[in-house]
């Protein structure tokens, strides 16, 4: 084989595991919310700041960082993301109250959004068909978002801080992955920045609007059963982090298996309200159902459409 198309394949898996571990960095609070709330003293509202604070400053940060990527380069964005995302994800490991441990997390979906705005385009560059790296992409955030769960099980039995730490050592290798063994590829094609101008149109672009504005609101009713959850259940660390690794699994599946073989059938446009329909019919039943079993199992099915409408609206 060529070395060049040697390295090639390097960076294409090396990218693919680093953006596994950037997507535990997610999941990895989600089973130890409860533990957090008993030990620092914070209510349910409180507790969801670790996950609005991410979320919002990863939204807000994503359009910059991709301007800033078109100048810099793919490479050098991924691997400063990476480095804050380890840096924060230490502080949160270290944080004294629900105040600073929300700004850490903050802080955290700031570097997350440098690496989501450039993964897949260089992965893109660095596969041969681009379905196959984005299926490749789909497949990494799937278990990244399962094997978060279940780290964050796992250690939050011993201390909620533990999982934070674990978290920042997986992405420090990441970063040093990256550093060391991606080179961009040299026929990768030059992007021009977008602009101003462009940003306008997309506001006056009606498809553009109608999926930002339904994907929006999927995506509350995907946080709110991955964040909101897991203080409903009274369960474990560990088995809060089983139950959501099973949610993730399903996530994987939906997203990287299940999604492509239905567009190969249909348009994505005619399976999106059977989906979200099915995704609406799950939480309206975990909102009737009590019985603890019954809402596990509900959990874990949920995550399949959660996968479908991802990679749909994706």
């Amino acid at each position: 084989m060529d070395q060049g198309i040697k390295k090639q394949t390097r960076a294409r898996y090396v990218t693919v595991f680093a953006t596994f571990l950037a997507f535990m960095g997610i999941g990895v609070v989600d089973p130890i919310l409860p533990i957090i709330a008993e030990k620092i003293g914070a209510n349910p509202a409180q507790i969801e700041l670790l996950f609005t604070a991410y979320i919002l400053t990863m939204a807000i940060m994503m359009i910059p960082s991709g301007l800033a990527a078109t100048r810099f380069g793919d490479k050098k964005m991924m691997v400063a993301g990476l480095a804050v995302v380890t840096v924060f994800a230490f502080l949160c490991g270290a944080s004294g109250g629900i105040t600073e441990l929300a700004l850490f997390r903050a802080g955290w979906g700031f570097g997350n959004s440098m690496f989501f705005a450039t993964a897949m385009t260089l992965l893109i560059a660095l596969t041969p068909s681009a379905n196959t790296a984005v299926g490749m992409y789909e497949a990494a955030i799937g278990l990244g978002m399962a094997g978060g769960p279940l780290v964050g099980g796992l250690l939050g039995g011993i201390s909620w801080r533990l999982p934070f730490i674990a978290t920042g050592c997986f992405v420090l290798i990441a970063f040093l992955l990256v550093l060391f063994m991606i080179q961009e590829p040299e026929k990768k094609s030059v992007r021009k920045a977008a602009g101003l101008k462009e940003l306008l149109h997309l506001a006056t672009h009606k498809p553009f609007l109608r999926v930002a504005g339904s994907s929006m609101f999927y995506y509350y009713g995907f946080f709110v059963v991955l964040a909101y959850s897991p203080l409903m259940l009274h369960m474990s660390a560990i088995q809060l982090g089983l139950v959501f690794f099973g949610w993730g699994l399903m996530l994987a599946y939906g997203s990287a298996k299940l999604a492509h073989n239905l567009e190969e059938r249909y348009k994505p446009s005619q399976i999106i309200p059977w989906s979200l329909g099915a995704f609406c019919l799950i939480l309206l039943l975990l909102f009737l159902v009590h019985t603890l079993w019954l809402q596990i199992l509900l959990i874990i099915v949920i995550g399949l459409f959660c996968g479908l409408n991802n990679a749909l609206f994706t």
